[in-house]
């Protein structure tokens, strides 16, 4: 297997991984979150933050870097749809993390200083919107999962230098 080959499939385990905690965190967890009350809400939310924020950089930049690594090898097929769908991949999860960064981090910190015993009246408001951002989030990562894998679709067979064992027979 080539480099680019391997670059491509890496980037995609990394990014299907990054499209699928957050699919199941809307899907699964998202219903549930807007009927906890206060105290459930926060008690979740601090420890899935906790967790999440430990492992979730590494990821991101990991899948990152292969998707451009990949990217720089395959710059002398810009114009072809493969590439294409691959920047396009690239961009989704760079939006994601636009997404992240103006939304979801600031309202983190926000809902990790709230005092348990006296919330603000807004909670739920602020709650819906870390959601919406959630939502979001995972559209732009399952788009960008969907793009990396029609990119593999496109490739074009490398031809093998080597002589095929069962022609010369």
């Amino acid at each position: 297997m080539n480099l680019t080959l391997g670059l491509k499939y890496l980037g995609l385990l990394l990014l299907g991984l990054m499209a699928g905690s957050s699919f199941a965190l809307v899907v699964g967890v998202g219903p549930t979150l807007e009927n906890l009350s206060i105290l459930a809400y926060l008690e979740f939310h601090r420890n899935w933050h906790q967790s999440f924020s430990m492992m979730s950089p590494v990821v991101y930049a990991l899948a990152l870097l292969t998707l451009s690594a990949n990217m720089y090898l395959s710059r002398h097929r810009w114009k072809s749809m493969e590439f294409l769908l691959m920047l396009f991949a690239v961009i989704c999860v760079l939006n994601e993390l636009l997404m992240t960064y103006m939304g979801n981090l600031p309202l983190n910190q926000l809902i990790t200083s709230w005092d348990l015993l006296s919330p603000p009246p807004d909670w739920m408001d602020i709650r819906s919107q870390w959601l919406w951002f959630m939502y979001i989030r995972c559209a732009l990562l399952v788009a960008g999962f969907s793009l990396l894998l029609a990119s593999i679709f496109m490739m074009k067979p490398v031809r093998s230098s080597q002589p095929d064992a069962f022609a010369a027979a």
